[in-house]
């Protein structure tokens, strides 16, 4: 075993083995040392991390919960800041704070805002998901270089990380739902505080979540997707009828991502040749479609570093942000969303640096994930262009669902540092809540003869 010290906290990292799998030593420290998950349990020195507790599972108790399809009320909504970070004490906590959480307070230092709440880490992990994350951490392993996995039985892929690609893989491999149906905006704010949107139906089968996949069982051999997506354009009016549909590999070096585009004006169904990588996505085109859930792509086009664990300030138990009482000017103000409703939480996360590869292209030259260990989504992410100067920088809200019994990732706030634009996505503000036990709607749904059939003018 090797010790690793980094942000004042000594780490202890197992020793990869070749396929990246851990040791049976290693792993008979999930549920001791470590949550049935791979979060140190501990809390930290000074007691501003607790100890991890997981006495909850689903709804808090004496918390009004209506279930699937409607709002998650805020167990913490009582709770006040302990502190505000702002430009004018942001030297004070800047061993806790990304280049990128420095870089918004230099560009908005009248208004950017930090506003710190306590941390909790009560809610825990089900038998299923212990079980899952218990096999895979000695059975699942890397293949096709970053870009695969073997030996993955659904859950967690790797509870103790030892390489820079494991802590992507978790977050990739994350969803607690199987099925899933959200009505959603994704809004781009300009400097002057005017804003653009799209709003689309989503319906997701997320085929590594499925319940009904028996532990011990290789994925890799039950399907080559990790995911079907559907996302039918609602508004603008320009764009309304156009769909589009995605099949998610696995393994994106062997199975390349496919996607179909329907297109209202044609009446055509297109095959969309390489949809990946930096091709730009979302209203304005200001994001790239790898961007998405902090990375969500092919990574053979860069070197992946595994950093360590830092204690960190990210966003965190975000229930506020989702009020649908909020408007949004109240919400989306100019240069950044509004601190008000944002909730930061002192939280440990996996530092993960990725490099472009000699002789490959893409926009970003270098990146850099905050993964956060108890839900294992990114948090934040930077972007850095290929002269490696911070360009971009994510901040994404993720919160604890009391019907799937598992952390999700939320409202994703994307900032192009240099235009002063910001876009979120996966907003569902102001139109209804996902649906996190969506009806099935089968695979049949998620083929091109359906997207035929669904066309209209």
């Amino acid at each position: 075993m090797r010790a690793l010290l980094i942000g004042g906290l000594t780490l202890a990292l197992a020793a990869p083995l070749a396929s990246g799998k851990v040791s049976e030593e290693e792993a008979a420290r999930l549920g001791t040392q470590l949550t049935p998950t791979g979060a140190e349990m501990a809390g930290n020195a000074d007691g501003s991390i607790p100890a991890w507790s997981g006495k909850i599972i689903g709804v808090p108790p004496g918390l009004e919960f209506a279930g699937p399809a409607t709002v998650y009320p805020d167990p913490y909504a009582g709770e006040k800041p302990l502190f505000s970070i702002t430009a004018q004490n942001v030297e004070q906590y800047g061993a806790r704070l990304s280049a990128g959480q420095k870089a918004l307070f230099q560009t908005y230092p009248k208004t950017f805002r930090m506003d710190v709440y306590p941390t909790h880490r009560d809610f825990g992990v089900t038998e299923d998901a212990a079980q899952r994350a218990r096999h895979n951490a000695t059975h699942t392993e890397l293949y096709n270089g970053d870009d695969g996995v073997n030996g993955y039985t659904g859950g967690l892929p790797f509870p103790i990380p030892t390489m820079g690609a494991h802590p992507i893989w978790n977050s990739r491999l994350s969803a607690p739902s199987y099925n899933m149906e959200g009505l959603t905006d994704d809004v781009v704010v300009y400097p002057d505080g005017n804003r653009s949107s799209r709003r689309g139906v989503t319906y997701m089968k997320v085929l590594f979540s499925n319940p009904d996949i028996p532990i011990g069982a290789d994925f890799k051999s039950l399907s080559k997707y990790s995911a079907y997506i559907w996302f039918a354009v609602e508004e603008p009016v320009r764009d309304k009828g156009s769909i589009t549909l995605i099949h998610e590999p696995l393994d994106y070096t062997e199975t390349p991502r496919s996607v179909w585009r329907y297109l209202p004006g044609s009446r055509r169904i297109r095959q969309a040749p390489n949809v990946g990588y930096d091709t730009p996505d979302g209203p304005g085109g200001f994001l790239t479609i790898d961007d998405t859930l902090g990375f969500n792509g092919a990574m053979d086009r860069f070197e992946w570093k595994l950093v360590g664990r830092q204690e960190m300030y990210v966003p965190f138990h975000s229930y506020r942000f989702d009020d649908p009482a909020l408007t949004q000017d109240q919400l989306l103000t100019a240069g950044h969303a509004n601190p008000d409703y944002m909730r930061y939480e002192l939280r440990r996360v996996w530092v993960v640096e990725a490099t472009l590869r000699e002789g490959f292209r893409h926009i970003y030259g270098k990146r850099r994930f905050y993964v956060e260990e108890d839900g294992w989504h990114i948090a934040i992410t930077e972007n850095y262009d290929n002269r490696g100067e911070l360009w971009k920088t994510v901040m994404i809200n993720s919160l604890y669902l009391f019907d799937q019994k598992g952390y999700d990732i939320r409202s994703q706030m994307f900032h192009d540092l240099r235009a002063g634009v910001y876009n979120t996505t996966r907003m569902t503000n102001w139109t209804r809540p996902w649906n996190f036990s969506a009806p099935d709607q089968g695979e049949a749904f998620f083929t091109v003869d359906n997207l035929r059939k669904s066309g209209k003018r």
